[in-house]
C-alpha cells in the first residue's frame, strides 16, 4: 500500500483502549479510518488493567468519582454503553459487586476482541510506528518515523506518561502545546507510595483492611505492605495526591485507621470489655480479631507494651495509647514509585481548550484528544476506561455527524 495515496477521514495517534472503541465506532459508520501505534501489538496497555483481569466498568458511575481541574458535570453515565459495546464484540461480563470484568477474568479477552474487530472491519493499522509531528494544511499530515498519513481529521489518544515500559509518552502533551492548548501540571496515580519507615520491616508481606487518609482524603479496603511501601486499593485511590505533593516538594505523612469500623470511643469501650472478660490474658490474646496478628504485634509495640504483658496490668494510659495507635498509625513517605508504575496520569490536556460534546480542540478544527492525554482521571474500579470509551464515544458522534 502506497500511504501517500490514502487521505484518510481520520487518523488515530494510539491504539490503545480508546483509540480502538474510536476506530471502531468510525469503521462502522463507513468512515476511511487508521491507527499509528508506537507499539507492535494494539491494546497493549489493556493487558494490565485490573491485574492483568480488566475491569472495565463500574455500575457506580459518577463524575465524583473522577479528578480534574474542570468542572466534570458534562459527563455521561455511559456504564450500560461500554458493557454493550463489548458484548457486540463476544466479551461476556461478569459483575463482582459492581465491578465488571470479561467472564474469562483475562484482560487478553477484551484486547483480542477489540483487534478482531479491527481486523474485520479492514482498518488500517501502522505498528510499531512512533508519530513525531501532527501538522495541518488543507488536511493533517501525521508524521511517523517509518512513514507520512494524509487525514481530514485527527485524533489523539496516545494516552499518558504512565507505564513507560507499555508504550508511555509525552507526545499528546506537545502537540497539544503546538497548538497552543494548556496541559496542567502531570502526576502519576493508581501506584504505591514508597516509603523507609522502621514498621514496614515488621508489616512487610501483610495485608491488611483500614482506612487511609492523606491531608483531607480519605479511603478504605486492603492495604498492602512491603519492605520499602504501602499499595493497595485506598493507597492506589489516594496516590495522586501524593504524587502532586511530591512533584511541589510538600509531602505529608499518611495515617491508617486499622479499626475503622468504630469510633474512638466506642474501641475504648471494646478494649475495656476484652480486658474485663479475661483480665489474666496477654494483650496480645485479648486483642485477636480487631486486626492483622501482625498489624495488632506493631500497635502493641507502637504503644510501648510487651506483648506478653497481661491485661490487668494495663492503666487508663495504655488502653489510650492503643486506642490512639489503632485509629491514628502514622507512616512517613517518601513519595510514589513513581509513572512507570503507575496505572493512569494525573492531569493533562486542559477541558477548557477542549469542545467537551466532541472532545474537539477549540483551537484546531479536525483535531480531537480523548482518553487518559486529557486532564481526567478516575479512581481504581474501571472507571478509567469507561473515561477512555466515554471520551471516544462523544468524539465518534460528533465526527460521524459532521462527516
Amino acid at each position: 500500500m502506497d500511504n501517500n495515496e490514502k487521505l484518510y477521514d481520520v487518523c488515530i495517534v494510539g491504539a490503545g483502549f480508546s483509540g480502538l472503541v474510536l476506530a471502531i465506532k468510525l469503521a462502522r459508520a463507513g468512515l476511511l479510518v487508521c491507527l499509528a501505534e508506537l507499539n507492535r501489538v494494539v491494546g497493549r496497555r489493556i493487558l494490565s488493567t485490573g491485574n492483568g483481569r480488566c475491569n472495565f466498568t463500574n455500575r457506580r458511575m459518577s463524575s465524583d468519582y473522577y479528578y480534574s481541574q474542570h468542572d466534570l458535570s458534562f459527563m455521561e453515565d455511559y456504564h450500560d454503553d461500554l458493557i454493550d459495546f463489548l458484548r457486540e464484540l463476544g466479551v461476556i461480563e461478569r459483575d463482582f459487586d459492581g465491578y465488571y470484568y470479561p467472564i474469562t477474568n483475562q484482560a487478553k479477552t477484551v484486547r483480542d476482541a477489540l483487534e478482531n474487530e479491527i481486523i474485520a472491519l479492514g482498518i488500517d493499522v501502522f505498528l510499531d510506528n512512533r508519530v513525531t509531528d501532527i501538522s495541518k494544511d488543507d488536511v493533517f499530515t501525521v508524521t511517523t518515523h517509518r512513514t507520512v498519513i494524509k487525514a481530514k481529521k485527527v485524533c489523539v489518544a496516545s494516552g499518558g506518561l504512565s507505564a513507560a515500559t507499555l508504550g508511555s509518552s509525552k507526545f499528546g502533551y506537545k502537540m497539544a502545546t503546538k497548538f497552543k492548548m494548556k496541559v496542567t501540571k502531570l502526576a502519576p496515580a493508581l501506584v504505591g507510595v514508597v516509603s523507609k519507615d522502621i514498621c514496614l520491616k515488621d508489616l512487610a508481606g501483610v495485608r491488611a483492611l483500614g482506612m487511609v487518609s492523606y491531608r483531607d482524603t480519605s479511603c478504605e479496603g486492603e492495604i498492602q505492605f512491603n519492605k520499602d511501601g504501602i499499595s493497595g486499593y485506598p493507597v492506589m485511590c489516594i496516590s495522586r495526591y501524593i504524587g502532586f505533593d511530591e512533584l511541589d516538594k510538600k509531602l505529608s505523612d499518611i495515617s491508617i485507621d486499622f479499626a475503622y469500623f468504630m469510633s474512638e470511643d466506642e474501641l475504648k469501650e471494646e478494649l475495656k470489655k476484652r480486658f474485663s472478660h479475661n483480665n489474666n490474658a496477654t494483650i496480645l490474646a485479648a486483642l485477636n480479631g480487631i486486626s492483622n496478628e501482625k498489624v495488632i504485634q506493631t500497635v502493641v509495640s507502637y504503644a510501648r507494651i510487651y506483648g506478653d504483658t497481661v491485661v490487668s496490668k494495663l492503666d487508663d494510659e495504655d488502653i489510650d495509647n492503643l486506642v490512639y495507635y489503632f485509629k491514628h498509625f502514622t507512616v512517613s513517605l517518601e513519595g510514589t514509585k513513581g509513572f512507570d508504575n503507575s496505572q493512569v496520569t494525573a492531569g493533562g490536556v486542559e477541558l477548557d481548550g477542549i469542545e467537551l460534546d466532541s472532545m474537539e480542540s477549540k483551537n484546531c478544527k479536525g483535531l480531537y484528544f480523548t482518553g487518559e492525554v486529557l486532564d481526567v482521571d478516575g479512581i481504581c474500579g474501571g472507571y478509567n476506561l469507561t473515561w477512555a470509551y466515554l471520551s471516544a464515544s462523544k468524539a465518534a458522534k460528533a465526527i460521524i455527524e459532521e462527516v
